[in-house]
C-alpha cells in the first residue's frame, strides 16, 4: 500500500540530484503499454518502486493503448525513501537517546516526528509587533487600568515613552533583518514530545508548498541530513540580540509586552531564548517535510 504523504516542504533541488545518483540519470516520463484482455496493465518499474497493476496473461487480447506518465516530485521523493530505507541509510531519531544521536556523523540521513513550530524569526517579529500595535492603540486604557489607587500609573508611562518603545521596535525591527543568520533562510523548529533535544530546519522559501505561518504548529515528520550538532556549553543563536545598542530599552518593552499579554492570557512570553539553539539541538539540512 502506498504511503500518502501532504507535502509542506519540498527541496526538490536536493531531491533531484539524489535521485539522478541514485538511478544513473534522471527518468521524466514513462511510457506504459496498456493491454485489456479480462485483466489490468502492465506494471512498470520507476528507479525502485514501481507504478501500475499485475499483466494478465490471458490469451485473448480485445485491446491495447498506450500512455506516458510524467514524473512528479512527490514521485521522485518515494524513489529517494525506499532506497534509503532498503539500504538502511535512515535512521529515525525520534526514540533515540540522545548519546546515540551524538554519535551520528555529519551528512547522515535522518528523520523524525514532531511538532513543528511557525517560522521562528518572522513569528516572534509579529507576536511583537502584534501586541505592540495593541498596546499602543489601547495606550490610555492601558495606563488608566495599571494606575494605582491614587491614580498614578504603576508603570509611569507617558507619550515620551511611548514614543522612545516605537523608536526601539521600529529599530529592532531593522537591526533583526540585517544580522540574522542565514537571511534567506527561515528557520523553524521540530521538537518531539518524547526528546529534550529539538531539530532546526533552515528553509529556502521557494520550496515551501503552502504558507508555513499559518499550517504551523502541526505534527509533522521531517527528512534530511544532519548538518551539525550543538556543541556541550555552547549556544548558537539565530540573531544575536545581545548586540543591539538599545539593550535597555529593549528589556524594558519585552517586560511591558509580556505583563500585557499575561494580562490578555497568553501563556507564552517573547523572550531572547527563543531564538537560540542549546546543547544538545540538532540543526539539519531539510529535504521534505510532510504530514
Amino acid at each position: 500500500m502506498t504511503y500518502l504523504r501532504d507535502f509542506l516542504y519540498l527541496d526538490n533541488a536536493k531531491l533531484y540530484s539524489f535521485v539522478s545518483q541514485i538511478q544513473g540519470g534522471m527518468i521524466g516520463e514513462i511510457s506504459e503499454t496498456m493491454k485489456q484482455s479480462g485483466g489490468l496493465s502492465a506494471r512498470v518499474n520507476v528507479g525502485i518502486s514501481s507504478i501500475g497493476g499485475k499483466v494478465d496473461t490471458g490469451k485473448q487480447k480485445e485491446s491495447e493503448r498506450k500512455q506516458n506518465i510524467t514524473l512528479t516530485d512527490p514521485a521522485y521523493f518515494e524513489v529517494l525513501y525506499q532506497y534509503l530505507k532498503k539500504d538502511e541509510l535512515l535512521i529515525d531519531i525520534s526514540n533515540k537517546s540522545i548519546n546515540k544521536i551524538l554519535d551520528l556523523p555529519v551528512g547522515q540521513f535522518i528523520e523524525m516526528n514532531g511538532i513543528a513550530e511557525p517560522p521562528l524569526v518572522e513569528n516572534w517579529l509579529e507576536r511583537l509587533t502584534s501586541l505592540y500595535d495593541f498596546f499602543e492603540k489601547n495606550f490610555m486604557m492601558i495606563n488608566k487600568v495599571q494606575g494605582n489607587t491614587k491614580g498614578k500609573s504603576s508603570y509611569n508611562f507617558s507619550r515620551g515613552n511611548l514614543q522612545q518603545y516605537k523608536l526601539t521596535t521600529n529599530l529592532l525591527i531593522d537591526y533583526i533583518n540585517l544580522v540574522r543568520k542565514d537571511p534567506r533562510k527561515q528557520y523553524i523548529r521540530i521538537i518531539s514530545e518524547d526528546q529534550k533535544f529539538r531539530v532546526w530546519c533552515g528553509l529556502i522559501p521557494d520550496y515551501a508548498l503552502v504558507s508555513l505561518h499559518s499550517t504551523l504548529p502541526a505534527k509533522v515528520q521531517v527528512l534530511g541530513r544532519i548538518d551539525h550538532l550543538v556543541k556541550e556549553g555552547e549556544t548558537e543563536k539565530i540573531v544575536d540580540l545581545s548586540k543591539f545598542q538599545r539593550q535597555a530599552q529593549l528589556n524594558g518593552l519585552l517586560e511591558i509586552l509580556n505583563n500585557l499579554g499575561r494580562q490578555m492570557g497568553q501563556t507564552s512570553y517573547i523572550s531572547e531564548s527563543d531564538l537560540e539553539a542549546k546543547y544538545p539541538d540538532i540543526f539539519i539540512a531539510p529535504v521534505a517535510i510532510y504530514q
